[in-house]
């Protein structure tokens, strides 16, 4: 085989490998670019409730927690509660909590819940572990082959004697003018 058709072969069959992955690592990479703006890994959800609590933490009892969980449906999972401050009660539970001042009956109540699909895929992509870890680095590695074997795929004036050398010139001019404004 000849030299330009193994590189144009292994451009192929490494850019059909790893499309998948390039795909969900680029949607995630969106979404954690956005993360001032949005929480990419979960949706939580506010809203105001009425908490017919004692007004001191010392009268506090966990049943009356458990009655103002009741009408929220989360008795079941009520984990703990604390008092942050002498007027104000923190109830924790497995997927959320409920904040309120004792005595005034003003509450809110925060639910958290993973954000489908964005929640695995912003995962592997920040911290890989196990065998994913080690697939990431051939990952990496098949970019780095994927984008080498591309220079070479054309040739002539749309080939990297041509205006590719100008097109990859102005690619290295972005990420180096962004480390220079670090």
């Amino acid at each position: 085989m000849k030299l330009r058709a193994l590189i144009i072969a292994t451009h192929r069959d490494v850019g059909y490998f790893l499309a998948g992955v390039v795909v969900i690592y680029a949607i995630s990479g969106l979404a954690l670019n956005h993360v001032d703006d949005w929480n990419p890994n979960f949706v939580i959800d506010r809203n105001a409730v009425k908490l017919e609590l004692p007004a001191t933490p010392e009268a506090v009892t966990r049943n009356d927690v458990l009655r103002v969980l009741e009408p929220l449906g989360e008795k079941s999972n009520f984990l703990s509660y604390d008092f942050p401050s002498p007027r104000r009660i923190k109830i924790y539970l497995k997927h959320g909590s409920v904040t309120g001042m004792l005595g005034s009956g003003e509450g809110e109540y925060e639910t958290i819940r993973r954000r489908p699909f964005l929640f695995e895929a912003n995962s592997i992509h920040v911290h890989p572990r196990g065998w994913w870890l080690w697939f990431s680095d051939l990952f990496a590695i098949g970019l780095i082959v994927l984008t080498l074997t591309g220079l070479f795929v054309l040739q002539g004036r749309h080939g990297i004697k041509g205006r590719g050398k100008w097109l990859i010139a102005a690619g290295l001019a972005l990420p180096i003018a962004a480390l220079l404004a670090v």
